[in-house]
């Protein structure tokens, strides 16, 4: 009889330790894809306010055309400065949610320091260029990258979008399965 009961409280307590490690490995999946989606929905919101066309007004009324364009094309770059930090944390997170969820969820990390990239780029392009001596067609793809297009026609914006919908895709599961467990417990 003492056999068989330490049998069975030896057999209940591995499955407490498995049922607890795989809540505690559950848990620190949705807190990491909540905080990732999280940075990801604040990296767009910032992606979004540095491509607002820049029309200065603090520059004054004597200030030609050329400084005038010169600080509209530095203000992208400006504002994604100020917000540095938050695309450092968002690039550290990445290397946590592929040991999580595998090397195919860097998909969206990837595409969101492109995004990040080609506007810092382009800005850059267009500063460096300010006689306009690059052919047409570059310059009108720096400055769409940067912001200056009309909504319908923003390729940017919508693989921004895109990035965004990817990792919805991943952590929205997680977080939603997470709760309900939560919810559950306390039930």
């Amino acid at each position: 009889m003492a056999g068989l009961a330490a049998f069975i409280a030896g057999w209940a307590a591995i499955r407490g330790v498995d049922a607890w490690r795989a809540e505690t490995v559950g848990r620190r999946k949705a807190e990491l894809a909540e905080e990732a989606l999280a940075q990801f929905y604040h990296a767009r919101d910032v992606l979004i306010w540095a491509r607002v066309p820049d029309r200065p007004r603090d520059l004054a009324p004597q200030s030609d055309d050329r400084d005038r364009r010169h600080h509209a094309h530095a203000s992208p770059i400006e504002r994604l400065t100020q917000e540095s930090a938050l695309f450092s944390e968002l690039q550290a997170s990445r290397y946590r949610f592929m040991a999580y969820f595998g090397e195919d969820s860097a998909r969206p990390f990837e595409q969101m320091r492109a995004i990040h990239g080609e506007v810092m780029s382009s800005a850059q392009s267009l500063i460096r260029d300010p006689d306009e001596l690059a052919p047409d067609a570059e310059r009108d793809r720096w400055e769409d990258a940067i912001g200056w297009v009309e909504e319908k026609d923003d390729m940017l914006a919508h693989r921004l979008a895109d990035t965004i919908s990817e990792v919805e895709h991943v952590c929205r599961p997680l977080i939603a399965d997470h709760k309900r467990r939560i919810g559950a417990a306390n039930a």
